[in-house]
């Protein structure tokens, strides 16, 4: 049996903390910290013995940093996510679409859980720079060939997109927003073209057609603070909807 340690506070941990606490835990290194401190969020580690778990709570709870363990199956596996760019709210229900514009139709009452927030994620951006060639290049004449070739590198960036994740009942069904990314015609005359006020709209929207469904801590947040949004280090923060830790990747 395998084991998951969780934290008890939202808060993000700083790495020299991690790094003195890893140094008593079988399997990990101060090194380690390096690796995971980005993530380090919510879910530190999955799928550990019993001993390297209760170790590893122990020495975090010396740096000050209080855990639950947990047995990795019972946390839940959430369906594959898929991305949405256009949907509609309406009486008659959510109309979704796919990526070639077709819609269909979901009944509210489906709609299980909404998790919206701020989020840190990170993304590789392909960079095209203009190199001089190298010495040894020659023309088709034979001669030298001077001048300039594309050179393509790819670059890690870690920025803060707004998002919106909704799950159907079961979790059988698992759609998410990326603001940015996002078309929010449906709005109509209420689109400002401001993205977080457009995202804001919208989120409000799908509570107000599903009060039924649970809400992540950032979508409260978002409701309940007059369009606050709530912001989340990784998506490595699993709550339930009323707000508790357990599993799950929900923002």
């Amino acid at each position: 049996m395998s084991y998951a340690v969780v934290q008890k506070e939202l808060s993000a941990l700083p790495i020299e903390a991690l790094q003195r606490a890893f140094r008593h835990v079988p399997g990990l290194t101060a090194l380690d910290a390096q690796v995971l401190g980005n993530d380090a969020f919510g879910i530190l580690v999955k799928d550990f013995p019993l001993e390297n778990a209760t170790a590893m709570q122990g020495a975090l709870r010396s740096e000050g940093i209080e855990t639950e363990i947990v047995e990795t199956a019972r946390l839940p596996a959430m369906p594959p996510m898929k991305q949405l760019r256009r949907l509609s709210c309406s009486e008659a229900g959510l109309e979704l679409f796919d990526p070639l514009g077709r819609g269909f139709v979901v009944a509210w009452q489906h709609v299980m859980l909404l998790a919206a927030g701020a989020v840190k994620t990170s993304e590789f951006v392909r960079k095209v720079e203009m190199k001089p060639k190298p010495a040894s290049s020659y023309g088709e004449d034979g001669g030298s060939d001077e001048g300039l070739q594309p050179e393509v590198n790819y670059k890690e960036v870690r920025a803060v997109h707004l998002l919106l994740e909704i799950v159907m009942t079961r979790a059988v069904l698992r759609y998410s927003v990326v603001a940015d990314k996002f078309d929010f015609g449906y709005l109509g005359q209420r689109k400002t073209g401001s993205i977080p006020v457009d995202f804001v709209a919208m989120a409000t929207d799908l509570a107000a057609y599903a009060p039924h469904a649970g809400f992540n801590r950032g979508m409260s947040s978002l409701l309940d603070g007059g369009g606050t949004i709530f912001s989340y280090p990784t998506k490595n923060f699993p709550e339930n909807p009323d707000g508790q830790r357990r599993g799950g990747t929900v923002i």
